[in-house]
């Protein structure tokens, strides 16, 4: 490498240091599924290419028929491709022209290129320590990696004509070859990036790198007087940056996983340094798959997803694919399943976010006999690509089976399919698909509600979400309009049991019960109210600080009548319950009302029970206490016909005993509080009323609040023979709620 190129990559480094993190990008402006889009790589642009560049002829046939598109990709290093084809497009009408790089791998003719030298030496991987080393005795750039032993074949020519890995993390000393497209596998570092930003055609700006355009010279301003000179700027409007998927998680030859990091760093450096450029990504939906790890690094490729950095993500043979000789029935990829059911809902999700990214969508005719329809209506109307039918693999010929067919979405009247984030079998359909609403939990205050839900596919993006609240104690519904809404955290590592979006909505009334649902409505109006919707209950929050002495522990609540009362329980039937969960005549265990307060003074914890009949405290009466407020924690499984509790149990009053759980949350594993030191609590009744009474210390200290629910457990008093009621209090505990009691 010459001087100049060290000299350049320390000024890259100096930018990076003091450049300043842009904007996320956000899609495409105006480039929707009613947009014509082309991947067009021909090279017959001119006619008559065997003289001179001045003397050749436009093929005007060709300008006039991808003029008629709204997005075009093309190949900038076909050899008689030149700055006034990208003038002429944009002349013609077309609104977005993207020229391709490679990013992932150094895609050269080795008949005419070699592996750039002058280095420090190539890396390569060490799986037991999980790191980058630098191959000693070698001057190529720190870019190449020496992972695998290959077997190279080569044409006559000296090109590449077949790449075999004969073992994996076994360097040979040799430069890794892609198996597939035989370019040289690339770490994507700040060297890199260095050869990516400046590498130009016809010129020596990269000592060896004199057939490829790089990012200046595609997004350079074009200079109108040297149209048909190769070495000057195209004046693209942006990139597509192809070979992505070389970071891919998985452990096979082809797939370098370690690079996945370097590799979101190279698409951000290509954001940063040209924020006025489109940025397209080809493949790569491991960046926008929750749940993916990578057996090899134990990465999550999304912990580095590139969705801030881009405009829009190709979905390459996302039915039809370019080699049909393996398809399944009716010529469909034998992928399909895979793309359909377990990448794209995910990648939609990811797309449809603020900072989200237009989806295009590439099949392949190849040979394939009446599928232009098939592909229209899974490409477009399904999912709501930007999609392109190429006739084939090489993508040297045009198509017009798409363009022909659009507009269409006036024809759209169809709301919002719900779809599902969470399918993990391995290219298999999914049936089961996650409506609406799908968990409400308690926001930064007991007012406010975390709703999370996954996401809806349609024609017409964006797909927008509205709240509904109807308020089942007052009969009031409220409809949120086109939520704000984030990314569930939870979701990105655990699709399986979390969902992908999550909003908070706020000023619910405390105490009241609610159902909340989710709508799905597209960028057309229709909207989508399948949702039946979650019950959820607000807890009721209560305070009472006092001295000890204004309480005369008798058993007795005449001196409670100052002091607020959670609402009373309502469930006076004077029959047994046939559902078999609230308590009938005759049970002992019957809730009718809870008070609580906290001493000032000896730092107790007090309450005064309510039950419908005389009251007898044994341990058919239960008050569970999630005590650090976090629900998290503690027990949450499955109990009293509660399959999921409300609160994360830390402590359990059982009659006059306090119990700490120490299960891994869903066994029912409790012991005997360890401050309690054994004792019973402080406890007395007379008639339906009873008073208890405990060190704080003895259920954790609880100094902000604790959430809890209590339970009539009539085991107690039957003698097996006669059906077992019981009693949660409050009744919503079965659906979410709870009480809240504030210190």
């Amino acid at each position: 490498m010459t001087t100049r190129y060290f000299s350049m990559l320390v000024l890259t480094f100096l930018t990076l240091l003091t450049m300043q993190a842009l904007a996320d990008r956000g899609p495409i402006p105006n480039i929707n599924s009613d947009s014509k889009f082309m991947v067009y790589y021909g090279n017959d642009f001119y006619t008559n290419t065997q003289t001179s560049p001045e003397n050749w002829v436009i093929n005007q046939s060709v300008i006039n028929t991808l003029s008629d598109f709204d997005v075009v990709v093309v190949q900038p290093n076909q050899w008689t491709f030149t700055p006034e084809i990208v003038q002429l497009l944009k002349a013609g009408g077309v609104d977005i022209v993207l020229g391709y790089i490679s990013i992932g791998e150094d895609y050269v003719n080795q008949s005419q290129e070699s592996a750039l030298g002058n280095g420090t030496g190539m890396r390569t991987y060490d799986s037991s320590s999980n790191d980058l080393l630098t191959v000693s005795g070698t001057t190529l750039q720190s870019f190449y990696m020496d992972v695998d032993t290959q077997t190279v074949s080569y044409t006559p020519s000296g090109d590449v004509k077949s790449v075999a890995t004969a073992a994996r993390f076994t360097p040979d000393g040799q430069p890794d070859i892609n198996p597939h497209f035989h370019g040289f596998m690339v770490y994507p570092d700040a060297n890199w990036r260095w050869v990516l930003d400046n590498m130009r055609i016809g010129t020596a700006n990269v000592a060896g790198r004199q057939y490829k355009a790089g990012l200046q010279q595609l997004a350079g301003s074009r200079d109108t007087a040297n149209l048909r000179d190769r070495s000057t700027n195209f004046g693209f409007d942006g990139f597509f940056l192809d070979t992505i998927d070389t970071a891919g998680p998985y452990d096979n030859a082809g797939w370098y996983p370690w690079t996945a990091q370097a590799m979101q760093q190279t698409v951000k450096y290509i954001s940063d340094q040209y924020p006025n450029n489109i940025v397209l990504a080809n493949r790569g939906a491991f960046y926008f798959s929750p749940g993916l790890k990578s057996p090899v690094t134990n990465e999550y490729p999304i912990d580095y997803s590139i969705r801030p950095f881009v405009n829009a993500f190709l979905f390459e043979s996302f039915r039809y694919d370019s080699d049909p000789s393996t398809d399944g029935a009716h010529g469909v990829s034998e992928y399909y399943n895979e793309n359909r059911f377990n990448a794209a809902p995910k990648v939609i999700a990811e797309s449809n976010r603020e900072d989200g990214f237009t989806v295009f969508g590439l099949d392949y005719q190849s040979g394939r006999s009446n599928v232009e329809s098939d592909s229209f209506d899974i490409g477009v109307r399904e999912m709501g690509f930007v999609n392109y039918l190429a006739p084939n693999g090489d993508l040297a010929t045009h198509s017009l089976a798409m363009a022909n067919r659009l507009p269409d979405s006036q024809n759209d009247h169809t709301p919002p399919t719900w779809d599902n984030t969470g399918h993990s079998l391995y290219n298999t359909p999914n049936t089961t698909m996650r409506i609406g609403a799908q968990t409400v939990t308690e926001g930064a205050t007991p007012m406010d509600a975390v709703i999370t839900w996954d996401t809806a596919i349609d024609q017409s993006y964006p797909v927008h979400y509205d709240i509904v609240v109807e308020n089942l104690s007052t009969g009031a519904s409220t409809v949120h309009d086109e939520v704000a809404f984030t990314s569930n955290s939870a979701w990105l590592h655990d699709p399986t049991s979390h969902s992908a979006n999550q909003a908070t909505i706020g000023d619910l009334t405390m105490g009241d019960d609610f159902r909340i649902k989710v709508y799905a409505e597209d960028a057309k109006g229709n909207r989508n109210e399948d949702d039946p919707g979650l019950a959820y209950s607000l807890a009721t929050t209560i305070s009472n600080s006092i001295l000890k002495s204004s309480i005369t522990l008798d058993g007795l609540l005449g001196d409670w009548s100052s002091i607020e009362a959670f609402p009373a329980d309502p469930d006076d039937i004077v029959e047994v319950s046939s559902a078999g969960h609230i308590s009938g005549q005759g049970n002992q265990a019957n809730w009718r009302g809870i008070q609580v307060a906290h001493t000032i003074d000896t730092n107790e914890l007090l309450m005064a029970y309510t039950n419908e009949t005389n009251i007898y405290i044994s341990w058919g009466f239960q008050v569970f206490i999630d005590s650090d407020d976090d629900p998290t924690t503690g027990f949450k499984g499955s109990f009293g016909g509660i399959n999921d509790f409300p609160i994360g149990a830390d402590y359990l009053i059982e009659g006059v005993n306090v119990y700490q759980y120490s299960g891994t949350g869903n066994d029912w594993n409790w012991i005997v509080s360890p401050n309690s030191g054994g004792y019973e609590m402080g406890r007395i009744w007379s008639g339906q009323t009873g008073e208890v009474f405990l060190p704080r210390h003895w259920i954790g200290s609880p100094t902000n609040a604790m959430n809890f629910i209590v339970f009539g457990n009539n085991d107690f008093y039957v003698d097996g023979s006669t059906p077992v009621e019981f009693d949660w209090y409050p009744n919503s505990a079965t659906s979410g709620g709870y009480f809240r009691y504030q210190f």
